[in-house]
């Protein structure tokens, strides 16, 4: 047996604790809706380049080791996958004490998650069109015209854009990583949800098991993975990820603490007004 069963749901839905929560779900779908057809879309400045800058000279990878529309996949499914699973498991494990406190769980840990990954997405575009620096494989998207000055300052009028036009801007957002920022903004979130889970960070006179650290601590790792394939497929420079990293952390942080206890506390397994779900039951 199993919460997710329509009768629950509804009776989820018609609930004062789902209703509380419409104005972020609001926020979330405008912010995603925002990241798609605006953020990704928009065009850069375009920042001034020299042909005998090295830092941007290296060569065009046509296969990528992560792709956009992958790490995307993996920011957002992976920790869809494990939140649900687990949420089934220790429900069958009498975790909690109703089908609605097991969908009031649910839905918070989804809604934290698309909160960090599309306000990520957002301030990511927006400051890789702002500063609009130029990757490292930028001169081999360029292509810069027979007779260009190697030691002037130049600007895109003098590429060729041998590779295609949407390559040539693409290769002008190259601070911060949005791989970085995406994939820490939803798997650091991921781990810190687990961590949380897991009751890790509680004073306990007993040990942890050491396989639940590596559970919490993998997603990390693969975010970590990722990030750095970036300097090896010579789409970014080390500060590109390191900034990009930083901006997921910080997101992901964020959301996971705005909506869940703290890691610290006994509590930190339960959102934060779970305590209220008895008096929040009833339809309006």
């Amino acid at each position: 047996m199993t919460f997710l069963n329509p009768s629950s749901i509804v009776k989820y839905t018609q609930s004062n604790q789902f209703h509380d929560f419409i104005p972020d779900w609001i926020v979330a779908t405008v912010t995603v809706l925002f990241f798609f057809l605006v953020a990704e879309t928009a065009l850069p400045f375009q920042r001034q380049f020299s042909l005998d800058d090295l830092t941007i000279s290296h060569p065009f990878a046509i296969k990528e080791r992560v792709s956009g529309i992958l790490c995307i996949e993996i920011a957002a499914f992976v920790p869809l996958f494990v939140i649900l699973t687990s949420l089934l498991v220790k429900y069958q494990q009498g975790a909690f004490s109703s089908h609605q406190q097991a969908l009031h769980c649910l839905q918070i840990s989804v809604l934290g998650l698309i909160i960090s990954l599309s306000l990520n997405g957002v301030i990511t575009d927006i400051l890789k069109i702002w500063i609009a620096r130029p990757r490292p494989d930028f001169l081999e998207r360029c292509g810069p015209a027979p007779g260009t000055p190697l030691h002037e300052l130049v600007d895109v009028n003098v590429c060729t854009a041998p590779l295609g036009k949407a390559l040539l801007i693409d290769g002008m957002k190259s601070t911060p990583s949005g791989h970085s920022s995406i994939s820490f903004g939803g798997l650091f979130y991921l781990t810190l949800w687990l961590l949380g889970q897991f009751k890790l960070f509680q004073n306990r006179e007993s040990p942890q098991y050491v396989y639940k650290y590596f559970l919490a601590f993998s997603p990390l790792s693969l975010a970590t993975y990722i990030a750095l394939s970036r300097t090896q497929d010579y789409r970014h420079h080390f500060t590109d990820i390191v900034l990009g990293g930083a901006i997921g952390i910080s997101f992901a942080w964020w959301s996971y603490h705005h909506y869940f206890n703290k890691l610290v506390s006994e509590e930190s397994h339960k959102p934060i007004d779970s305590e209220t779900l008895t008096e929040l039951l009833l339809p309006h």
